[in-house]
């Protein structure tokens, strides 16, 4: 699509948000918040196929302001914030059940690939992880420290770009989607490879335990965040390469806001993963049954939040009232009494 049509098929609705945003106290924050990612949607768009155009500042700008009126403007706004973590992302796991199993199952397949491939070939490892990370985790089995990796940086500096990347990685997952699902797929399974190969080439050094307990500490809420993020990105792309009766923009938009609303909510887990990668996990002296308690904490929390509690909310039979703004009014009409 040229940029010429994408901005004439999308102009109306563009200076229909804009309107919004200038009566912005007479509409709920339900409709505010569908706008939001509408506009979103598109503007993953624009910059995938339009990078640095005028169209892309447009969006953007436009985006700032929807973002500023919606987690800004009021501070007793928490009963829609909670409204939104306790009930829309939820339903949004339910309503993407689909994508997030075809992920996990993905993930499987990774992980059996990686443990018969460091199985079957001993140098698999290196030439995965490449020589320099080899020979710096040979060197710490052999000084008996075998996740000395994790504590090879300060705290702070490692929370901070750990949890950047994280989380850049997640958006990557979900953007990547747009230009093909099948990308999406691959970056799924090669996480999958990585985590398998990286578990086995541990036990057959003999610290298959070490193994299984420091990297889930943080990985329980990490690894389930990378596989909502990749079932966000072949739901987005699935919804632009095969939009079915839909028209292609309209199937992309209606697929962009489950999608964009899943990896939104995986910040928050990707942000406490960093903090126990990076502040916790490198305590290896720690007593065993502690850490083991942190990996199940964060299991916990990622099962119930993913799978449990969107099944539970999916059977009631009907949803809880959104908290409304005191002070907010009827959206106004053109009918004359």
């Amino acid at each position: 699509m040229t940029e010429e049509r994408f901005i004439s098929q999308n102009k109306y609705n563009w200076d229909k948000y804009q309107n919004m945003l200038d009566e912005w106290k007479v509409y709920s924050p339900n409709e505010l918040g569908q706008a939001y990612l509408r506009v979103c949607s598109d503007l993953a768009y624009a910059q995938s196929h339009y990078p640095k155009t005028k169209v892309c500042s447009s969006l953007n700008a436009l985006a700032l302001q929807f973002h500023h009126i919606l987690y800004r403007r009021q501070p007793q706004r928490w009963g829609e914030l909670l409204y939104f973590f306790r009930y829309t992302i939820p339903m949004s796991f339910y309503r993407s059940r689909k994508f997030l199993l075809l992920s996990l199952l993905l993930f499987i397949l990774g992980e059996v690939i990686g443990t018969l491939s460091q199985c079957l070939d001993n140098g698999f490892f290196e030439s995965f992880f490449g020589s320099g990370y080899y020979e710096t985790t040979v060197s710490n089995i052999e000084n008996g420290d075998p996740m000395g990796i994790y504590d090879s940086w300060e705290e702070s500096e490692m929370f901070f770009k750990i949890t950047i990347n994280n989380i850049t990685v997640g958006f990557n997952y979900f953007l990547r989607g747009l230009l093909t699902p099948f990308y999406t797929i691959y970056m799924t399974i090669t996480t999958g490879i990585m985590d398998g190969c990286f578990t086995t080439f541990f036990f057959q050094q003999g610290y298959g335990t070490t193994a299984l307990i420091a990297p889930n500490e943080h990985g329980a809420l990490e690894l389930p965040a990378i596989i909502v993020c990749s079932a966000a990105g072949m739901q987005l792309g699935m919804g632009w390469f095969f939009p079915g009766k839909l028209t292609r923009i309209k199937a992309l938009i209606n697929s962009a806001q489950e999608a964009l609303i899943m990896v939104l909510a995986m910040v928050p887990f990707f942000i406490v993963a960093g903090f126990i990668e990076s502040f916790l996990t490198r305590h290896q002296e720690w007593p065993m049954p502690a850490r083991v308690a942190l990996m199940a904490a964060g299991l916990t929390i990622s099962i119930y939040y993913i799978i449990v509690l969107p099944r539970q909310l999916n059977k009631v039979a009907s949803p809880p009232a959104l908290p409304r703004r005191e002070g907010a009014g009827t959206r106004k009409t053109n009918n004359k009494e």
